[in-house]
């Protein structure tokens, strides 16, 4: 073991017996939040699902962990809803001190099949942001393919494509089966998870593009074309959004927070990791990318100590 690996090991060691000795219990207890904090997940996988047996698969959190994060929420925060955050803004509610909203990109099948009877069980709330166009092909999506194909280091040369070049690549993604654990919902999933109380379905463009590299109109169809499937698909509005990669002045532009303006969006949520703070635009909320190796011990500290206030 390096001697990077075993301070990492003894530093987890030491997370976890504070959480089991209620340290963090007890440290949360007497914290106030800047603002609520939005945990961004994305795919979820089975804890006996071997290590290496797919890409990405650090976005794709053991069940057993993201449990251990949901009874953290809600036994040490305040879990919300994106309607409370705005009843909250709109002055007819106070935030509670430490608000959580849990979030999921992308859209996976694991969001339903893993991820909602926890929320369920533990009432806690949640949106889902997906992308459909692949979701009715019963596709992969872009960089899953392309990952599966040629490995993950390939995918990132294809982010920085031009939309035309890009999207004939995305057109062409593999079929997958629904029980794949890089599979989305299907339609009639997200329908069913738009009828679990709690859950609100968002927009995460049609077939997940960097805007950025489309131009106005392109990434006008990409926004539109997603809430249109979703709305058809849940028979409710779709107000919110979250940009794919989402990283402020990189992934989407000025273009992009115009558009969803103009299509009447009120929530949109980046990739900046910090509280989302009352300060910031409504269309560029900030949110903690949580990812696979990050425990519940983790999660804890992080919340009470470690992202900066």
């Amino acid at each position: 073991m390096s001697h990077a690996s075993l301070k990492f090991a003894v530093a987890q060691s030491g997370k976890r017996s504070l959480l089991a000795l209620g340290y963090y219990r007890g440290a949360l207890s007497r914290a106030r939040f800047p603002g609520p904090v939005v945990l961004c997940y994305h795919g979820l996988r089975a804890d006996e699902a071997p290590d290496g047996s797919m890409a990405f698969e650090n976005l794709h959190v053991r069940a057993s962990t993201f449990a251990e994060h949901c009874a953290l929420v809600r036994e040490t925060c305040h879990p919300i809803s994106l309607d409370d955050w705005r009843d909250g803004l709109a002055g007819e509610k106070t935030l509670p001190d430490r608000p959580v909203l849990i979030t999921f990109d992308d859209g996976y099948r694991s969001v339903l099949t893993i991820a909602a009877p926890v929320l369920q069980e533990l009432g806690l709330p949640a949106v889902v942001f997906a992308c459909t166009e692949p979701m009715e092909r019963r596709s992969l999506l872009w960089f899953d393919a392309v990952a599966a194909a040629d490995g993950e280091a390939a995918v990132e040369s294809w982010k920085g494509r031009r939309y035309e070049e890009w999207r004939a690549t995305a057109s062409q993604a593999q079929s997958v089966n629904d029980d794949d654990p890089r599979a989305l919902l299907t339609p009639s999933d997200i329908a069913a998870l738009s009828r679990q109380p709690g859950i609100e379905i968002g927009a995460h463009t049609a077939r997940h593009p960097i805007l950025s590299s489309a131009s106005p109109a392109e990434q006008f169809t990409e926004i539109e074309e997603c809430r249109v499937a979703l709305e058809k698909w849940t028979a409710c509005p779709v107000r919110a959004f979250a940009y794919p990669n989402g990283r402020p002045g990189l992934d989407y532009n000025d273009a992009t927070t115009s558009i969803l303006d103009q299509l009447g969006f009120d929530f949109s949520f980046t990739m900046r990791p910090s509280f989302a703070l009352p300060g910031e635009p409504r269309l560029e909320r900030s949110r903690f990318l949580i990812v696979a190796e990050v425990t519940g011990a983790e999660l804890a500290h992080r919340l009470a100590h470690a992202w900066p206030r």
